[in-house]
């Protein structure tokens, strides 16, 4: 990513001001949200619920572009272009310009974030593995290249139900199995956070860091 400086700062300084705001707007989004119990068994239930309380959030804060829900992931280069073929839709894109870009396709980056249920097996359906297969790791697929050409991105982690240290302790087996660094949680009653640095493989930047919000949805 090509740097810049003056008097305004850089790109990266830009970048990290994008980032603060969303996780910011998104913690604050996760504190009010309340669901029903037929709700919490629907992924796409709550994060259209969530997509209401940011809305709610960014209106408070003022001039604040809303992030878009479930937006595809649009071309930047000859080598995007897909045929026509339905894009992968983050569940939310926080997207950025960048005044520093040398090339077009550096200029409109975005911030993604994809949200997942966690907590016990339903049937033969396991929410915390899930998190990691069809979460974390299209971070780093080039299926859905989430993150790609950003310095940084976000998994959202609804807790339905299951105590946070098991649920945490069965994400950290499937993450060593698909080659990822463990999490290590400051726990909160309400919004747990931390972050991860992954080395990606497939997709760039190699560098990339995934921040993880755990939401408490128990009660």
């Amino acid at each position: 990513m090509a740097r810049k400086f003056g008097k305004i700062g850089s790109f990266d300084s830009l970048w990290q001001k994008h980032e603060s705001l969303y996780t910011s707007i998104f913690v604050e989004a996760l504190n009010t949200l309340q669901i029903t119990d037929t709700q919490r068994n629907d992924e796409d239930a709550i994060s259209e619920i969530l997509c209401l309380e940011i809305k709610k959030v960014c209106f408070r804060r003022k001039c604040v572009k809303i992030p878009q829900w479930e937006a595809p992931i649009e071309p930047s280069t000859q080598q995007d272009l897909k045929g026509g073929k339905i894009r992968m839709r983050p569940d939310f894109t926080c997207s950025i310009i960048n005044s520093f870009a040398e090339s077009y396709e550096m200029h409109n980056l975005s911030f993604h974030i994809e949200c997942k249920r966690l907590g016990q097996r339903v049937g033969s359906w396991n929410l915390n593995k899930n998190y990691v297969t069809n979460g974390v790791c299209r971070f780093d697929t080039r299926t859905h290249e989430y993150g790609k050409r950003a310095a940084s991105g976000m998994m959202i982690g609804y807790i339905v139900n299951m105590d946070h240290d098991a649920i945490l302790l069965d994400v950290n087996s499937h993450l060593l199995r698909q080659g990822f660094s463990k999490l290590a949680f400051n726990i909160q009653r309400k919004i747990s956070t931390c972050e991860q640095r992954m080395n990606r493989n497939q997709i760039a930047p190699a560098e990339f860091k995934l921040i993880h919000l755990w939401a408490n949805l128990c009660s």
